[in-house]
């Protein structure tokens, strides 16, 4: 009697997908999965304010992303090891953790902390992860992963309004200071970019979210400890407990159940409709700048965030299927 394979990774998790599918079909579970939706974009759009203000009480900007991505990193392996299932550290497990931790978490958050110290509002950062759908079609026609549409170029196009909408203007931003600071932020939606299309191109090897989560952050972490070195940016938490620190520890969690949902919503809902989430984190990181700061915006970066919404919306738009014409019948 011949004994049955075990299924791959791959297969399992393409098994768990469709179960996923499945269930998100039925009106209950896709209701739960879209208010999971609004709660990854709340969480993802907090984020942003709680980054400046542990920059603001005097957290070095690097220390903040290392300490952030290894206590991301030890929730995860903790939950991992907890449900005995230590996360897979094959060669092409290893290098799909790098690349989507450096270039989705360690890029980007070491961006939003530095300009975060420079004084660029913590809404206006969570508006420029908007442009990241933009900017990953522009890829994916750069790599040939898709075709050119005409209504995404007008995606595009609008994208590229609403950032000159925000540089250009004299009166967009509280100082014109900040625009050299504005420009450096694209490096978050590029960061972003990078690693779905790597993602893409690359097809890293299936994992689940608890294990993805812990090499997305450790992985993306790891970088940071020569940046630290570089800017002599060590820091630990001394003395009484302020705000910088409370809201370092709160941005772990955050963070962790972020990637988490976010692994988990792709698979329940699928890349595009995620996609939509984009606007959920720029409203939400508006409101939270207002919360925390007092934040208010001008006429021309609502303006912006509206053509970034329209680009990322003519981006996700899917082309009608044509119907077939019928055949003509003999007279």
């Amino acid at each position: 009697m011949s004994l049955q394979e075990s299924p791959s990774p791959r297969e399992l998790a393409a098994v768990r997908q469709r179960r996923a599918r499945r269930w998100a079909g039925r009106p209950a579970g896709f209701w739960l999965a879209v208010a999971l939706l609004f709660l990854t974009g709340i969480l993802y759009g907090l984020s942003y304010s709680l980054t400046a203000v542990s920059i603001a009480g005097g957290i070095p900007f690097t220390s903040f992303v290392l300490l952030m991505g290894m206590g991301g990193a030890a929730a995860a392996l903790l939950l991992s090891l907890g449900q005995g299932r230590p996360p897979p550290l094959s060669r092409a497990h290893v290098s799909s953790y790098a690349i989507a931790g450096i270039s989705g978490y360690g890029v980007p958050y070491l961006t939003v902390g530095y300009v975060s110290g420079e004084g660029v509002p913590a809404g206006i950062i969570s508006m420029l992860v908007v442009l990241s759908p933009i900017l990953t079609y522009a890829g994916a026609v750069a790599f040939r992963l898709e075709p050119i549409r005409w209504i995404r170029v007008l995606g595009f196009a609008a994208g590229l309004v609403g950032v000159a909408l925000l540089v250009v203007p004299e009166t967009s931003l509280p100082s014109r200071a900040l625009v050299p600071w504005i420009l450096l932020a694209l490096l978050l939606p590029i960061g972003y970019t990078t690693t779905s299309l790597a993602t893409a191109l690359l097809r890293p090897p299936a994992t689940d979210s608890l294990h993805f989560a812990f090499g997305f952050f450790f992985f993306g972490s790891l970088p940071m400890l020569v940046a630290v070195a570089a800017t002599d940016g060590w820091w630990w938490f001394e003395g009484p407990m302020d705000s910088a620190d409370w809201a370092l520890i709160t941005v772990v969690f955050v963070q962790c159940l972020g990637i988490y949902l976010f692994v988990e919503l792709i698979r329940f809902l699928g890349p595009v409709f995620f996609s939509t989430v984009n606007f959920l984190v720029a409203l939400a990181g508006i409101g939270w700048g207002y919360l925390f700061f007092g934040e208010t915006h001008s006429h021309w970066v609502w303006l912006a965030l509206l053509c970034l919404m329209l680009g990322v919306f003519f981006i996700i738009l899917r082309p009608r299927a044509r119907p077939e014409k019928e055949e003509a019948e003999p007279g």
